[in-house]
């Protein structure tokens, strides 16, 4: 869903110097040694934005079990307690349902999740553990901690992750049309960005101010027309 909408995404460490960052996503953060944790608890209380999946903060960096419950290192950050984890077999699935009355699949996995302070977004809707926290959202120091406890299906995710995005600012570099992907990259005085047609239909994108192709020399103003797989390289104008 982030390449979808083009929301560049970086790799760091969980130690590394995170403070550039609005947005944090760690996904099954199993291993995770007490600098680490301490690091991302400094981003989210510093008033960064993080969304954690379950099996996250369960062991240390020897593989022994961190005590106190789970999710281990995060439990603080992210506002519940995990009591018990439930393997979703292969070809079962679960459903959750969301604050605003739709409900989605879910798989692979559901955490037995106990609130600690933090709000639930959508709840279990089947089995022993129907109506309990499947994903949760806590406000911690000046930022934010969303939860996954299952793994929902991709139009659950999506629609979270737009959530997310807009609550965090992060924005697209351009607003494109499906199939095109667009990569800003910087330096410390030009901006270029690269826009790719995927697609076999002719597309028009908006720019916001005027460019120049450097494939092609050619000057666009507000708008940009790409063949079928066609690709340009723009150099922003007037920064």
């Amino acid at each position: 869903p982030l390449f979808e909408a083009n929301i560049p995404v970086d790799f760091a460490h969980p130690e590394d110097d995170l403070s550039g960052y609005k947005l944090l996503f760690a996904p099954l953060l199993y291993l995770v040694r007490d600098g680490a944790s301490e690091n991302i608890r400094r981003f989210v209380a510093d008033g960064g934005t993080l969304l954690m999946s379950f099996f996250s903060g369960i062991v240390d960096e020897r593989d022994h079990i961190k005590l106190g419950g789970y999710p281990g290192a995060f439990r603080e950050v992210l506002g519940l307690l995990v009591e018990d984890f439930v393997p979703i077999a292969a070809g079962e699935e679960n459903r959750i349902l969301a604050q605003d009355g739709a409900s989605y699949s879910c798989g692979l996995w559901a955490d037995l999740v106990h609130l600690e302070g933090a709000e639930s977004l959508a709840s279990y809707e089947w089995d022993y553990y129907a109506g309990t926290p499947a994903v949760t959202r806590h406000a911690f120091g000046g930022g934010v901690a969303y939860y996954l406890g299952t793994r929902p299906e991709e139009r659950y995710t999506k629609l979270l992750l737009e959530r997310i995005c807009d609550e965090t600012g992060v924005r697209p570099p351009l607003d494109a049309p499906p199939g095109v992907e667009v990569v800003r990259r910087r330096t410390d005085d030009r901006t270029f960005t690269f826009v790719l047609n995927h697609g076999e239909s002719t597309v028009e994108v908006r720019l916001p101010r005027p460019a120049r192709d450097l494939l092609t020399g050619a000057e666009h103003g507000g708008e940009l027309v790409l063949e079928p797989l066609d690709v340009a390289v723009l150099e922003e104008q007037g920064r």
